[in-house]
């Protein structure tokens, strides 16, 4: 299978020239706009908080909220170490929060097709599986490669220790396996338990290939164990011991709670996440996984058989895995995007390898070896990436979103000099966090405003809101004279009620 790319098709050239376009291309659908939207409810929100409070504090173990420590992101701070070190550097907070994502994201299409490259010495296949990655509506989707959350760079570490367990099964060599375990521990460190779970499948593709019982018995896996062990224990327990009951929020909150019981409400039909693949998350190229698993098995060469069985392993393993656990939440599946990639790109070289064949007889091979996967290539890859550019370019508010974020809008073009908040209280019902680093960089620009709740003011105070419900309780409470207005929102000066 695949003969008709033999070997002699990988040149530096063609090599340096793929990876040039990789970037040109992940540069539009990564970093355009990436500002462009306000910080996110919930958890880039709250991570916005961790990361402003850490940057404030200097205190890089224990993650805080509104001062106390934070027991309910319990997540170890990699993410938020990058997150406030770029706020230190002045970077406006969205890209702050966001950029460390879409560099992962990058790196993580870089290494697929890096990896591919090398390893099968097939160059069509490296990139068709990056652009597959790429394009995938999930990867730049909601708490993906272009939001502030803890995911992309988490799928980074997982894919890193992943591919140099594969590396090292074939190639021997112990130090891909000393960096798989670092890539373990920065995985952990990053989003907890969650970068553990394709140990199943890995384990089961050392036992496939008949290697799992000489390396457990190895130095070298006692090694990588140590390598592992001392980053992630050191960071726990001293997390702990910086803030006794950090040990058993994680244990209820990410590991025995999270896996075991419905949290926050995320509960969801067995098959949740089959729907999305198909539905959505990996829809233009779920179809071309079997094609490409029997293509790969198929292969005469030994090196895409192994990575073919490989990916497929980790696939269903981590796929049952998250299935099985009771919370549920859209975006555990990012992980498998990577092997998923890998499994269409080789339905794509299939069919590249039967249209190549069937129309060598007609035209000259050599035209088709340039010709035909790029056309192939495009055109199962353009409508996505259209998509993806649609999604970048000049990101907006969802219209159920919309309420939700009127009061960020304001409070950031408060921070741009477009209106005055100077001794003026912020009010919102509801979750208010996505708000937070706004009112601290006001402060932080000489301007004396904070959120308050709307039933604790006073006559004199000045506020602004947009909420209707908070409208109506000024006008029922105080003589509420209008100071100005902006769009749905009002500055009011609060006199009391003659």
């Amino acid at each position: 299978m695949f003969a008709a790319f033999p070997p002699s098709v990988f040149t530096r050239r063609a090599y340096y020239g793929g990876m040039i376009l990789l970037l040109l291309l992940m540069a539009i659908t990564l970093f355009a706009h990436l500002g462009g939207l306000v910080i996110r409810q919930w958890d880039e929100a709250r991570l916005s908080v961790n990361a402003w409070e850490m940057m404030k504090s200097g205190n890089i173990l224990v993650t805080t909220y509104n001062g106390e420590p934070d027991l309910w992101n319990t997540k170890p701070p990699l993410l938020i170490w990058l997150q406030a070190l770029l706020l230190a550097g002045g970077l406006q907070p969205e890209l702050a929060l966001r950029i460390p994502s879409a560099v992962a994201a990058v790196f993580t299409i870089l290494m697929l097709y890096v990896f591919a490259a090398r390893f099968t010495q097939n160059l069509w296949l490296a990139f068709a599986a990056a652009l597959v990655l790429l394009t995938a509506p999930a990867l730049t989707a909601n708490h993906a490669a272009r939001a502030g959350d803890y995911d992309a760079t988490m799928v980074f570490f997982t894919t890193l220790s992943a591919l140099t367990f594969w590396v090292f099964l074939e190639k021997g060599n112990k130090k891909w396996f000393l960096i798989c375990c670092l890539a373990l521990a920065l995985g952990v460190l990053t989003k907890s338990v969650q970068a553990l779970l394709f140990l199943p499948g890995l384990a089961i593709y050392a036992l496939y290939r008949r290697k799992l019982l000489a390396l457990l018995w190895s130095r070298t896996f006692l090694m990588g164990f140590v390598i592992f062990l001392v980053p992630v224990a050191g960071f726990y327990l001293s997390r702990e011991w910086a803030a006794p009951g950090y040990l058993n929020a994680v244990v209820e909150n990410e590991l025995l709670g999270r896996y075991l019981t419905v949290i926050e409400f995320h509960d969801q039909p067995r098959w949740f996440y089959y729907h999305n693949l198909v539905n959505e998350r990996f829809k233009p190229y779920l179809l071309l996984m079997l094609p490409g698993f029997v293509a790969g098995i198929w292969s005469q060469q030994q090196g895409i058989r192994n990575l073919t069985v490989f990916a497929t392993l980790l696939t269903i393993t981590y796929f049952a895995v998250i299935t099985a656990g009771k919370t549920k939440l859209f975006w555990y599946d990012l992980p498998m995007l990577p092997f998923m990639a890998l499994l269409a790109a080789l339905g794509i070289l299939a069919i590249i390898q039967l249209v190549t064949e069937v129309l060598s007889r007609f035209v000259k091979p050599s035209w088709l070896i340039l010709a035909l996967p790029v056309l192939i290539l495009t055109l199962f890859c353009y409508k996505p990436y259209e998509k993806a550019i649609k999604r970048a370019y000049k990101p907006k508010d969802a219209y159920w979103e919309r309420d939700t974020y009127i009061m960020s809008h304001y409070l950031r073009n408060a921070l741009r000099g477009k209106h005055d908040l100077q001794d003026t209280y912020v009010l919102y019902e509801g979750y208010n966090t996505m708000m937070m680093v706004y009112l601290h960089q006001l402060r932080d620009q000489g301007v004396n405003t904070e959120y308050r709740y709307f039933k604790t003011l006073k006559p004199g105070d000045r506020v602004v809101t947009y909420q209707p419900q908070i409208k109506e309780y000024l006008l029922e409470h105080f003589d509420a004279e209008v100071v100005s207005e902006y769009k749905e929102t009002t500055t009011y000066q609060l006199i009391e009620k003659q």
